[in-house]
């Protein structure tokens, strides 16, 4: 039987074929539709820098055109990426591959039942392999579920070389107990190897759906889109998913497009020469976008799937939510400021481009509500407010409702659009929620602050005191009626369109507030709320 090595060189002339997403009638659809909303912007516009306030109050004026400005400015990168959309065509597998399939484990943290599920699950992929579990505890009961279910168990727990405080091996860290398996285990045993996480479940044909890309001698990783299995647990959860939609379909597909496929770190599929060259999986908390880069700039191409291989969990309260999303934040812009400006030199003009562009809604989506909720509080403050009239608001409902139409075209590419698609509520609620944290994580980020590696928790944690994490929107809640009381005080005269969205603002913020108590206290029927995420 010809080996691995000998195979890739008698394909060595194999190389990954894609195919565009849009059908032929898709471009004249997206066509009307950006000449729509090209015009609704331009519409909106000319009319919003031809008011008379404008020589009045420049400032505010120049604020809000700023936080307007902002918002739409995502929304369009995305819709102009569109067109660009590919994903690959199914390869054969050719080559007879020697695969370590691998997750990770910490029993202080997660339970065995999600391990017994997802190493089940491993065991059956159907492609040989060997399946490993990386417990950081060296716990029994570990060892003992690997020997029922026909999994191999490493440790690196009674092993000092790989137990360092930062870097390759750093200990308390996902990327520190890939790392001590590969080097003892994988780098000399495997050529392809696959990490889960622990609560990421695939389904049978994952190995044969990936492996046939490697066949392709570019190729050093492969990606499938990630995906919640529990997203019916809680309307946190719901809006998790539904802020992965785009990027998993849309997003995706246009960077692979243009050569920059993003690791995942929930399950990805990487070529052990590949991470051999690059030094194992990334050092860093973010450590999927950093060995994207590391790929790049040493000339290795990703794959992206778009398909469902595998479904994990997503945070179902605000506690593990809100950590989760303040720890991906500083993490990814602690790359930005620190990681990328010593790579980008390596990398190809687009890579560079979409990697420039990565993460930058972290502090897009922390900076704008700040900005205009300061704003707001100055024009009550100092009674300096434009008389917003009310052609101004329906204007602006026609641009965002134009917006929203052509986000609907849109959710077609979704992975599973029948149902995906609809008004991601829930998301824009997450949004709004968590854009205090995204502030913080860029003050952590600029300053290099080392907060230890958390692991985020999948289910509702028992809490033994009320711990209330959104306590900046009540004051922000506090801080907007202070204002508004000042104005009403002072007499300023205020638009009518301020004050009411003054109201909505603090009566938005208190039921927000009032979701996290919901949480934490009984239901008053008597029905605690669930602890753990509803069946699927």
């Amino acid at each position: 039987m010809p080996t691995s090595e000998t195979m890739q060189m008698k394909n060595s002339d194999v190389a990954v074929q894609t195919e565009r997403v849009f059908r032929w009638w898709d471009y004249p659809l997206w066509f009307l539709l950006t000449l729509l909303n090209t015009s609704a912007i331009l519409y909106f516009f000319s009319y919003w820098f031809s008011l008379d306030d404008w020589q009045r109050y420049p400032t505010t004026f120049s604020a809000m055109t700023l936080v307007l400005v902002g918002i739409l400015l995502s929304q369009q990168v995305a819709w102009f990426l569109l067109p660009r959309m590919r994903r690959p065509r199914p390869m054969a597998i050719r080559t007879r591959w020697k695969v370590g399939v691998a997750t990770t484990f910490v029993p202080s943290a997660e339970p065995l039942e999600m391990l017994e599920e997802t190493v089940r699950a491993l065991v059956a992929l159907d492609y040989p392999h060997d399946t490993w579990v990386l417990d950081e505890g060296d716990d029994d009961r570990v060892m003992s579920l690997c020997f029922r279910l026909g999994a191999s168990h490493f440790s690196r727990k009674h092993i000092p070389a790989y137990q360092s405080n930062d870097g390759t091996f750093k200990s308390r860290s996902k990327h520190g107990n890939y790392n001590a398996w590969l080097y003892e285990v994988g780098l000399d045993r495997y050529e392809i190897v696959v990490g889960f996480d622990p609560d990421h479940v695939p389904n049978p044909h994952f190995l044969t759906t990936v492996l046939g890309y490697f066949e392709d001698p570019k190729v050093g990783y492969v990606q499938a889109a990630q995906v919640y299995k529990n997203q019916k647990a809680s309307f946190i959860a719901r809006g998790a998913a539904e802020e992965t939609y785009a990027y998993y379909s849309s997003l995706q597909m246009a960077s692979y497009a243009m050569g920059y496929p993003i690791v995942t770190g929930c399950h990805n599929t990487n070529r052990v020469t590949a991470l051999r060259q690059v030094g194992g999986f990334a050092a860093h908390d973010a450590d999927d976008l950093l060995i994207t880069q590391l790929y790049r700039a040493s000339g290795w191409e990703g794959v992206y799937v778009p398909q469902i291989l595998a479904k994990g969990l997503t945070p179902v309260d605000w506690n593990g939510y809100l950590t989760q999303q303040q720890r991906w934040a500083r993490s990814v812009l602690d790359i930005k400021f620190r990681q990328f400006p010593k790579i980008a030199g390596k990398l190809p003009v687009s890579a560079r481009l979409i990697s420039s562009l990565h993460g930058l809604n972290y502090v897009q989506e922390g900076i704008l509500p700040a900005g205009g909720l300061i704003v707001m509080a100055v024009m009550l403050v100092t009674g300096s407010t434009p008389v917003l009239a009310y052609l101004t608001g329906v204007k602006l409902a026609i641009l965002l409702g134009v917006v929203q139409f052509s986000d609907f075209y849109r959710q077609r590419f979704y992975l599973d659009w029948r149902n995906e698609c609809g008004l991601p509520w829930r998301a824009a609620v997450l949004r709004f929620a968590k854009w205090p944290y995204f502030l913080l994580a860029l003050y952590e980020a600029i300053l290099h602050r080392q907060v230890s590696y958390s692991i985020t928790p999948k289910v509702k944690e028992k809490s033994r005191s009320i711990r209330l994490l959104l306590w900046p929107h009540l004051l922000v809640a506090l801080l907007v009626c202070a204002a508004w009381v000042i104005s009403v005080v002072s007499a300023n005269d205020i638009s009518p369109s301020v004050h009411a969205w003054t109201a909505i603002i603090v009566a938005g913020t208190l039921a927000l507030i009032s979701t996290e108590l919901l949480m934490q206290f009984p239901h008053p029927s008597g029905k605690k709320l669930p602890n753990k995420p509803a069946a699927e």
